[in-house]
């Protein structure tokens, strides 16, 4: 397998990186604390809440043959977006470069420079090509196929009152007037377009 990353949308291919370390494939940590009670063995631990992980780094390890690229790679390795890993096709990470980048010769006199990329990524993998889901009767129901929630952006169209279940939580939508965006992951509502 010839290993690679896309970070938004561009193959690291494309500017001569070549990877020799994948991060592994990582279960994130689950978020929780851990007290130790005065003569009781072990500990007690508290969950944050349910499916609820901290932000992992997942490190790419890479070499250039053209020290010549590096203004580019610089340019281009840097911010937030989303990245794939050749190890983990078909989804991406939401992430965001965590690291100072530096190039390092590989040996003196060849012109090979080695960096590693840290990307903090939030801890779900989104898979790629999901198709929008439209319901029109109401009981209608959608499986999330994933193994924890999901954070939908569900567009509901109607006028007036709405009464939405999603799961075990019912959201009361008042005064609709022709359509709302209910934004899971931000946890805004707004109509149409941007919030």
């Amino acid at each position: 397998m010839t290993d690679y990353f896309i970070w938004n949308g561009v193959d690291c291919r494309t500017k001569g990186i070549h990877v020799s370390e994948l991060p592994p494939i990582t279960i994130p940590l689950e978020r929780s604390k851990q007290t130790n009670v005065p003569d009781r063995p072990g500990s007690l631990t508290q969950l944050e809440g349910d499916d609820v992980y901290d932000d992992m780094i997942l490190t790419a390890i890479c070499f250039i043959a053209d020290p010549a690229q590096i203004p580019a790679i610089a340019a281009w390795l840097k911010g937030k977006g989303t990245v794939t890993f050749a190890n983990r096709t078909g989804g991406h990470y939401n992430a965001r470069i965590a690291n100072q980048i530096p190039f390092e010769k590989v040996l003196r006199g060849n012109p090979h420079c080695s960096f590693a990329v840290n990307f903090r990524w939030y801890p779900f993998w989104y898979q790629e090509n999901v198709s929008d889901v439209t319901i029109t009767t109401s009981g209608d129901t959608i499986t999330n196929p994933g193994s924890v929630y999901s954070e939908p952006l569900i567009t509901v169209y109607g006028s007036g009152n709405i009464t939405l279940m999603v799961g075990t939580t019912i959201v009361e939508l008042t005064n609709v007037s022709s359509s709302i965006v209910l934004d899971c992951a931000l946890k805004e509502a707004y109509k149409g377009g941007q919030p």
